[in-house]
């Protein structure tokens, strides 16, 4: 039996700005290149919870309250939320900074 383990030693958090690559047609960035860097903020706490390769089995909901922009500072932080025997909910906040 693994030792147990508290949240804060899954925390991750990511900030990346974001740049005119990763805007839509629309100007704002895309709400796939948001989607993707949750998953890379979860992946990771994931990984330094379990200690071995995991995987996304699913995301349950995400909402777009406001649009983020090119420039804008974009921060992740993702801790674990649940631990079962197979599986594993983690959370992600995200923050938009204009800088």
């Amino acid at each position: 039996m693994r030792p147990s383990k508290s949240v804060s030693e899954s925390k991750s958090i990511i900030s990346t700005q974001m740049l005119p690559s990763d805007a839509n047609p629309m100007g704002n960035v895309h709400g796939g290149t948001i989607l993707k860097m949750v998953d890379v903020a979860a992946g990771v706490s994931a990984l330094r919870h379990a200690r071995e390769n995991t995987v996304t089995a699913s995301i349950d909901r995400m909402d777009f309250y406001n649009p983020v922009y090119v420039g804008n500072l974009l921060t992740l932080k993702a801790s674990v939320n649940y631990v079962g025997q197979t599986s594993m909910e983690v959370g992600v906040r995200i923050e938009a900074e204009n800088l």
